[in-house]
């Protein structure tokens, strides 16, 4: 995938994100949406972590960080926590916004020493 269409997800993901479930905007960007839940189901940590990145990065409104917390943040902390772990701290530690997106994911079947470090971050008055 070249860059050029992973921006393309990107920008359709944020985009089916910010639009009412069933409406037109949300059924033209449910490929983007499926296509980001399949990265995870696949276990392809990188690039969920890619994606991840991008997508708040982007500023998308708060009912969009909510939906990339509760998902692709989810998942990947849950199926790929030991491996990620550091890079969402270190990324949390320099950046707000991300420490935002993290206030949004729960618990579910994430590792105790990896949630423990979630929630030390979150917690964390800098």
């Amino acid at each position: 995938m070249d860059e050029t269409e992973f921006d393309e997800i990107v920008n359709a993901w944020i985009a089916g994100g910010s639009a009412e479930p069933g409406s037109t905007e949300y059924e033209a960007n449910w490929w983007a949406i499926s296509e980001v839940s399949d990265w995870s189901m696949e276990g392809r940590g990188e690039l969920l972590w890619r994606f991840i990145v991008a997508a708040y990065q982007r500023d998308p409104p708060d009912k969009v960080v909510a939906v990339l917390a509760a998902g692709p943040v989810e998942d990947l902390l849950a199926k790929h926590g030991g491996e990620f772990i550091d890079r969402v701290v270190e990324l949390a530690r320099k950046d707000p916004k991300f420490n935002y997106v993290l206030g949004g994911v729960w618990r579910s079947s994430i590792a105790d020493d990896v949630w423990e470090r979630v929630q030390s971050i979150r917690n964390h008055v800098w």
